[in-house]
């Protein structure tokens, strides 16, 4: 037994004093977070690099509190993303006790938006709906005709005077601008439940899970993932943003794109891989 001890402490004293000897086990070191979050952007910058058209990319982990972007000061055009500040500042709103959810708004003929996505465009005017209605089918379905009532009910002026207080210095409301940055700090403050109470941020996260446009963030990702998110159409550009949940961890994403021609299959197809290989990085970590 004395022996055997005595072997033990040699060993230990070996490996303490000769991890420079090449022969010798290392103790391995565990990467940083940040130099962890470094490599994580630079093989997201793989995926994009060869791609045509252009990436605006903001990823945040809302566990670690750790961020990076690429290009992700830049301005898109936002198209069907911009339902999102719209809705939570309606719950914002709410929360504040300055806007009733029951509120019911008669759809005119005037109101109706005939384009796009959305069951709204097909029904008859004269239709009632309550304000958290229109907010689901904004989100659900990317319902235009719905955003663009909410967005008539609130107000422009006022969605972009409280986004600015929130912090979204890049969006501009009245010309459908944003960047990706803008993007993921809200779906942060949604997630973090700075716009309303948690049982109203569990309905309105509700709202962009399993939505009618599931063809980008979600394509790829495993079925255990959960995923709100809120995609985004215009010509020449296609994009989803969104919060993952996995593993006990959370992360927000935002990818905008824009010139990107025709192929809108690949681009979809790049923001799935985008979403994938966050989770596979975050997997090989553990």
């Amino acid at each position: 037994m004395r022996k055997l001890f005595t072997i033990l402490i040699y060993t230990l004293v070996v490996l303490l004093i000769g991890r420079n000897i090449p022969s010798l086990p290392r103790f391995t070191v565990m990467n940083s977070p940040e130099r962890y979050h470094e490599d994580l952007k630079k093989e997201i910058e793989k995926i994009v690099k060869d791609k045509k058209g252009n990436y605006g990319i903001y990823f945040t982990d809302l566990t670690e509190e750790k961020s990076f972007g690429i290009n992700e000061q830049e301005l898109f055009t936002a198209a069907s993303v911009n339902k999102v500040p719209i809705v939570a500042v309606l719950y914002y709103l709410e929360h504040k006790g300055k806007i009733n959810f029951d509120e019911q708004i008669t759809l005119q003929e005037v109101d109706i938006q005939d384009y796009g996505t959305g069951s709204l465009r097909y029904q008859k005017p004269g239709s009632t709906y309550s304000l958290k209605t229109l907010a689901k089918l904004a989100l659900k379905q990317s319902d235009n005709t719905a955003a663009h009532i909410l967005s008539n009910r609130i107000g422009t002026e006022v969605i972009q005077n409280t986004i600015e207080e929130l912090g979204m210095t890049q969006t501009e409301m009245e010309e459908n601008l944003t960047s990706p940055e803008d993007m993921s700090l809200l779906f942060s403050l949604i997630y973090n439940e700075k716009i309303t109470s948690k049982p109203k941020t569990k309905e309105l996260l509700g709202f962009m899970n399993e939505t009618d446009i599931e063809d980008r963030l979600p394509s790829q990702l495993p079925q255990d993932a959960v995923i709100y998110h809120k995609t985004g159409d215009a010509v020449g550009s296609l994009h989803d943003i969104g919060i993952i949940e996995y593993h006990d961890k959370s992360y927000s994403i935002a990818i905008f794109t824009s010139d990107i021609g025709t192929d809108e299959d690949t681009v979809k197809k790049t923001i799935g891989e985008i979403g994938k290989t966050i989770l596979k990085f975050y997997e090989n970590r553990e």
